[in-house]
């Protein structure tokens, strides 16, 4: 089913609103409430994720037939892999949930002075990673509800900065923490750093695997991540998982998938969201088959971690997935009076939609502007 507005019409998605500033978490309103009532919720919240990628065919000079065995893919739109720092993606960012003031401050000097051009570029174990606007170099990690704050080792601006994962919370000192950012080029692929540990410093890793979905041999580019249990799960920009684990101070690749995480329908373009739920990862896609500013599909799959591979849910039993540009979170279904069911926003968040897994369906769910409209009941205690 095509998404379709309330009046029955095509949903003018392509007219995409200003972000200056934008509200971070950007989840529904309603469930700001929830959040708002149980703060230990926001462990739940993965940031980003929000990868679209779309289908293209290889040069043709790459296989005699003009054929490729695996379709290749390519990160569209503001996505796109590129040595060059992309600026327009640093637009001001507020942490705006109703139990929380959103300002960061720096008490580092005297008189303190407001993080006022500060730009959150990830969520991670509970932490926002955020970047100071003065200082392109300079990332930091900040607890919205303790108002911790870790400094991060100079950061090389000619690396770009594209996606960041926490392998464990800082807060926890059984365990050193490490983080990872993606660069999603191949040297380097990585780059770690731990926040205690015996240097501090970003330590880089080129990508040395050939993709195997690669029609041409290129080496694995990284475009996504998640950190489970002290390891991190990486997508590449072809679909193939990578698990990287931290062996003797050093991070490797230990495994790769056994099978493509791409959907299991044509597609002209597709977004992608990694969610930890209920002790299992999860891979959502919204799925665009004919135009990028519709959604006509949505697909979940279960990552299966004996053999590595993915497995498609057709149901997801008690829980509820959100998934937006920049927040993903899965919730107890029985306390949210909607099981089965994915809310989603596709490029704007004034506006959210549901897939019915029972039903197949796709159908308009509300407008943040709208507190008429009709919503599950979120009013309940989590």
């Amino acid at each position: 089913m095509g998404l379709k507005s309330k009046k029955g019409k095509q949903s003018p998605l392509h007219e995409k609103p200003t972000r200056s500033p934008r509200t971070w978490p950007d989840l529904p309103t309603q469930l700001l409430t929830v959040l708002a009532k149980n703060s230990t919720l926001m462990q739940n919240i993965s940031y980003g994720g929000n990868v679209t990628k779309s289908y293209r065919l290889p040069p043709k000079q790459c296989n005699p037939t003009g054929k490729s065995p695996f379709p290749q893919l390519s990160i569209h739109d503001n996505g796109q892999i590129d040595h060059r720092r992309n600026e327009s993606q640093y637009l001001p960012d507020i942490f705006n949930v109703t139990f929380h003031v959103g300002h960061l401050w720096w008490f580092g000097r005297w008189p303190p002075c407001r993080y006022f051009c500060d730009y959150f570029v990830g969520y991670s174990q509970g932490m926002l990673v955020g970047r100071r606007g003065v200082e392109p170099s300079e990332y930091h990690l900040w607890d919205p509800i303790g108002r911790s704050r870790w400094m991060l080792p100079l950061w090389d601006i000619t690396i770009p900065f594209k996606h960041v994962v926490l392998s464990s919370s800082p807060k926890d000192h059984n365990s050193i923490c490490s983080v990872m950012v993606l660069t999603g080029i191949q040297k380097p692929a990585f780059v770690f750093c731990d926040i205690r540990g015996y240097k501090y410093a970003w330590f880089k890793q080129d990508s040395t695997l050939v993709e195997p979905y690669s029609s041409n041999h290129q080496l694995m580019q990284f475009t996504n991540a998640i950190a489970f249990k002290g390891k991190f799960y990486t997508l590449s920009l072809q679909g193939t998982l990578a698990v990287v684990e931290k062996i003797d101070s050093h991070f490797n690749i230990t495994s790769l998938s056994t099978n493509r995480a791409v959907p299991g329908v044509p597609s002209m373009h597709f977004k992608e969201y990694l969610v930890e739920s209920n002790g299992e990862i999860l891979l959502v896609f919204l799925i665009s088959r004919k135009s990028i500013h519709s959604v006509e599909n949505v697909e979940v799959y279960r990552l299966r971690f004996g053999r590595l591979s993915w497995v498609k849910m057709e149901r997801i039993g008690n829980r509820t997935l959100f998934v937006g540009p920049n927040c993903c979170i899965s919730l107890n279904a029985s306390k949210m009076g909607c099981k089965d069911c994915i809310y989603f926003s596709h490029e704007t968040v004034d506006e959210w939609w549901v897939y019915d897994m029972e039903r197949g369906s796709i159908l308009p769910g509300w407008k943040n502007s709208d507190s008429t409209a009709k919503s599950p009941k979120w009013d309940e205690p989590i």
